[in-house]
C-alpha cells in the first residue's frame, strides 16, 4: 500500500498472493483432514500432495511475509481504530510465521521417519539422515503447529467479525480481496 491510495486497499499484488495462499492452504486442509480416513496402505498419493501443497504454503507466506516488511505499512479503513487494526494484522502476521515454518518442519518429520519426499513428483535430498529423536520432537512440533495455526485462524476470523460488527468495516475484509 503507498500513501496514494485509499485507507483500507492493498495493492493488487497482494490481494492476488492472498487468494492463491488461501486456495492452496484450503485445499491442503482438505488434504490433512482426508489422510487419516484414508486406510494407511492408500496414503501415498495424499502423502505426496500433502508434501508438494505444504511447501508451497510455505514458500507463498515467506513472499507475503517478505512483502510484508517490504512494502509501507498499510492504512486502516475508515472508522477501524489503528490498535484495532494492528491487533488483527499481528493475528495475521503470526499465522503467515506458523505457515513459514510448519513445512520445514513437516520435512524434517518425513526424512525422520526414513520417507522421501517430493515436490509434485520431483524427489527432494534428504537433509537429515533417518532418526528417532528428530522424529519424535519434529513430529510432536508439527502437529503443535497444525494446531496453533487453527487457534490463530479462528482468533483471526473472530476477531475480524467483532471488527466488521463493530466498527461496521465490511465483512469482505476477510477474504483476500483489495480490503485489509
Amino acid at each position: 500500500m503507498t500513501d496514494d491510495e485509499a485507507p483500507g486497499i492493498q495493492p493488487r499484488q497482494t490481494t492476488l498472493l492472498g487468494w492463491l495462499l488461501a486456495v492452496s492452504f484450503l485445499v491442503l486442509f482438505w488434504n490433512i483432514i482426508q489422510m487419516p480416513r484414508t486406510p494407511v496402505d492408500q496414503r501415498e498419493f495424499l502423502r505426496a500432495v500433502h508434501y508438494s501443497l505444504g511447501l508451497v504454503v510455505s514458500i507463498l507466506a515467506i513472499v507475503r511475509l517478505v512483502w510484508w516488511f517490504q512494502r509501507p505499512r498499510l492504512i486502516p479503513p475508515q472508522g477501524l481504530p489503528e490498535s484495532s487494526f494492528a491487533f488483527h494484522r499481528a493475528i495475521l502476521l503470526a499465522l503467515l510465521m506458523v505457515f513459514a515454518i510448519e513445512s520445514v518442519i513437516g520435512f524434517i518429520y518425513a526424512w525422520a521417519i526414513g520417507e522421501g519426499v517430493s515436490l509434485f513428483g520431483i524427489p527432494l535430498p534428504a537433509v537429515i539422515p533417518k532418526s528417532e529423536p528428530a522424529r519424535m520432537a519434529s513430529g510432536y512440533f508439527h502437529s503443535a503447529l497444525g494446531f496453533y495455526y487453527l487457534m490463530l485462524l479462528s482468533l483471526w476470523f473472530a476477531y475480524g467479525l467483532y471488527q466488521h460488527f463493530r466498527y461496521r468495516v465490511g465483512i469482505k475484509r476477510l477474504f483476500p480481496g483489495a480490503s485489509v
